[in-house]
């Protein structure tokens, strides 16, 4: 067989790469910070920036470049191309507004899950997590939900070289610990637990099941454990808005 022909561009794939740099621990770079960060010459990372500044992505102050409002486009219109989004706004914000919680709205893509919606509590101990997060599927409550969906050829190949890290006791160490928990995921229906990410933080979840009856995203409603004085009351609510959602989808 001949040598499969790559046809990407490796100018847009470097253009993308820089947008990519940024994030909350690096909101700010300069030419020589993205040259390193994308392994390219300096003269090289100039062209790609230019570029990326005359078109709207990026923004420049003094020697510093940042993100511009424009990358929240491209962000949105992905947003606003799901149904899941569109259809689990309004019910989400109705949750927050009965439990006094924050509700959040996730996808699955690969090993993580992506925040897609936030509907956030006015309270003082707030669990804010914001749209665009990324976080790993096998540690959150919505990530298990999404993956007991799966079967488990699919997991074994998604997490084949994962490399499970989690400090928290309780969180799946291997693959082999992960394909144990999510049959009982499956079964029950939801996943309630405290945060294997952040101590402290307890959330519920439960999956958006398509009329097909694929699971197409999942809902949760998260806080402080001290927040979380009737559990079964608050399982029952979400499960109620899950069901809502899962109709319309």
């Amino acid at each position: 067989m001949g040598k499969e022909v790559d046809y990407r561009s490796n100018s847009l794939v470097r253009g993308l790469s820089i947008l990519q740099c940024f994030d909350h621990r690096r909101p700010e770079m300069t030419l020589t910070e993205i040259a390193e960060a994308i392994s390219v010459t300096s003269s090289a990372a100039y062209r790609f920036v230019v570029t990326l500044e005359r078109e709207g992505y990026l923004t420049r102050q003094e020697n510093r470049y940042r993100l511009a409002p424009r990358v929240m486009d491209l962000g949105y219109r992905y947003l606003s191309s799901l149904d899941v989004y569109e259809i689990a706004r309004g019910p989400a914000e109705q949750l927050r507004n009965d439990t006094g919680l924050s509700a959040h709205v996730a996808v699955l893509e690969g090993v993580e899950i992506i925040y897609i919606y936030r509907a956030l509590s006015d309270s003082s101990m707030v669990s804010n997590v914001p749209v665009g997060t990324r976080l790993p599927a096998a540690l959150t409550t919505m990530g298990r939900v999404l993956l007991s969906d799966l079967p488990p050829a699919e997991i074994a190949r998604r997490f084949a070289d994962y490399a499970f890290t989690s400090l928290i006791p309780d969180a799946p160490k291997s693959l082999a610990a992960l394909q144990r928990l999510l049959p009982d995921d499956r079964a029950r229906g939801y996943v309630a637990q405290p945060s294997h990410l952040a101590s402290g933080t307890y959330s519920i979840a439960a999956p958006l099941v398509s009329r097909h009856g694929k699971y197409v995203g999942a809902v949760n409603l998260s806080a402080h454990e001290m927040q979380i004085r009737e559990p079964a009351a608050l399982t029952e609510k979400l499960l109620d808005t899950a069901r809502t959602i899962s109709k319309m989808l």
